[in-house]
């Protein structure tokens, strides 16, 4: 009897621990709608993480068709929902998460270019204050611009290139615009080919 009543009891903890380590292991493991996933180029010098999965975004990435204008790079964050549907024709998309890479080749700070490149920069639709900020260590402007949607834009100088990123918003409780600050937090700068 005695030997029944001690295999009852650890087989009851060793099934009570099993689903003890299971619940713990489901708090702490990250569910799909947190995965992240890190972009990472050497020839554009940037990093970022980034969510994936349904709840997260679609990278996607665009040569210049005009290389008159210095665009490298754009680099495309759209909501993997939004990815699937096509804009209709002659009508706009959705709001996206936009990093647009310039070359800098006057070494110019972050302001003199928005200044100068406004048609790229959307300075001109700033909404309020522009202010100082430090991106991956870098220098930068941040501010706010309207136009067909609302969005926050972050222009950064750094080696010999510039980094304009935009998000795109159509209210202020979007995931857009919730996603976009951990975004920004999340970038460093890494070494180009060549670069020393």
């Amino acid at each position: 009897m005695k030997k029944i009543l001690f295999a009852v009891i650890i087989i009851t903890l060793a099934v009570g621990g099993y689903y003890y380590l299971k619940i713990d292991d489901a708090k702490t493991g990250e569910s799909p709608e947190n995965q992240k996933t890190v972009y990472s180029k050497n020839d554009v010098g940037l990093q970022f993480e980034y969510r994936t999965g349904p709840a997260g975004y679609v990278v996607e990435e665009r040569m210049p068709v005009d290389l008159g204008t210095g665009l490298a790079r754009v680099i495309l964050l759209m909501r993997t929902e939004d990815s699937a549907k096509t804009p209709p024709m002659g009508g706009e998309g959705p709001p996206v998460i936009a990093i647009s890479i310039f070359e800098n080749t006057k070494k110019q700070f972050a302001r003199t270019w928005a200044d100068e490149n406004a048609q790229y920069s959307n300075i001109n639709l700033a909404q309020g204050d522009i202010s100082e900020a430090v991106v991956g260590g870098a220098n930068a402007i941040r501010y706010m611009a309207d136009g067909l949607y609302a969005s926050e834009n972050i222009v950064v100088a750094h080696g010999d290139s510039v980094y304009v990123i935009t998000g795109q918003f159509i209210d202020a409780d979007s995931s857009l615009r919730r996603d976009f600050a951990p975004l920004v937090s999340s970038i460093t700068f890494i070494k180009k080919p060549g670069q020393e």
